[in-house]
């Protein structure tokens, strides 16, 4: 006869009149997008009512995550849950599915594991598993391996996707961490003209002679902010000048993402595309050129100088 296995969701532990369970819940979503973060206001809802409505429960707050991957650990939601599980500050973890709480098998196991050692149960309610019955973490195993298979296919659709726009000459930029530069209505970068000022100051003094970290001095003196409002620092300045979309061009796919999702200098691994004339300079392509002439001339000087190779 086939064995028919029954997927047990109860608590790990019998509540009693002297302590209720102290359950929390884990949520997550990849991005910071407007629709996903009403997905995480709807997940959090959610379990908020699911826990605080259990007489049996003690609730114990919702620990979440946005715009971080479920492949890394290092998640600041995540890592405060199991924080509070190591204290001893918890009995249950309510979480929608194995992939809201980690894509990575090797991760997720380890801390299942870790989680059932300090007597800490987790339900994924999608797949209906307990981690503390007895099957929960032979089906756990099985099920996280095809999730992970599921991210990497994603990931490499996403990353198809993302060569092929930058095949038709079509970046993708984020102006936020691109100083003098918004974005229109059409995603287009626009010049923000109070923070060109900033950029023109940076290349004229620069062709001046002034150093980098000379600059860096001078704009932090003045208080004039970077796009984090963090102070300048002389790497901050040379990444200015050596940024080509500042004369109105764009290199793309200067960096890559690894499974882990880190991204990383592009050597050679894949192709880059270079578009001309992609939207409005702040400085011209004689002033940028000008500028990486100096930039190339200093580095000369400082690998065959004093504290370089001879």
């Amino acid at each position: 006869m086939q064995r028919k296995i029954v997927h047990d969701i109860t608590p790990p532990k019998i509540a009693t009149a002297d302590r209720r369970l102290r359950v929390c819940a884990y949520v997550r979503v990849s991005t910071g997008n407007e629709k996903q973060m009403h997905s995480l206001e709807n997940q959090t809802t959610y379990y908020s009512r699911i826990i605080t409505s259990n007489p049996e429960y003690q609730f114990c707050g919702i620990y979440s995550d946005a715009g971080i991957s479920g492949a890394k650990e290092n998640r600041a939601g995540f890592l405060a849950m199991l924080e509070s599980a190591r204290n001893g500050e918890l009995d249950l973890i309510l979480t929608k599915s194995i992939s809201r709480f980690a894509r990575n098998t090797v991760l997720l196991l380890n801390t299942v594991r870790e989680l059932k050692s300090l007597g800490v149960g987790v339900i994924f309610e999608e797949q209906k598993i307990n981690t503390l019955t007895s099957d929960g973490e032979l089906m756990l195993t099985v099920l996280a391996s095809i999730a992970e298979e599921e991210r990497k296919a994603v990931s490499g659709n996403i990353k198809w996707s993302i060569r092929k726009c930058y095949e038709r000459g079509n970046p993708l930029l984020n102006a936020d961490r691109l100083l003098g530069y918004d974005k229109d209505p059409h995603g287009n970068l626009i010049i923000n003209e109070e923070q060109a000022k900033a950029v023109k100051y940076i290349f004229k003094r620069y062709l001046e002679g002034v150093s980098a970290y000379r600059l860096a001095q001078e704009l932090n003196d003045n208080a004039i902010p970077t796009y984090y409002n963090k102070p300048w620092s002389g790497q901050r300045i040379l990444r200015i000048i050596s940024n080509e979309k500042y004369m109105g061009a764009c290199l793309m796919q200067k960096s890559y993402a690894i499974d882990s999702g880190k991204q990383v200098k592009n050597r050679g691994e894949y192709d880059m595309f270079y578009v001309e004339n992609h939207h409005p300079p702040i400085i011209d392509n004689e002033q940028w050129q000008q500028a990486q002439v100096i930039r190339d001339s200093r580095k000369q000087r400082y690998v065959y100088g004093k504290g370089g190779v001879k």
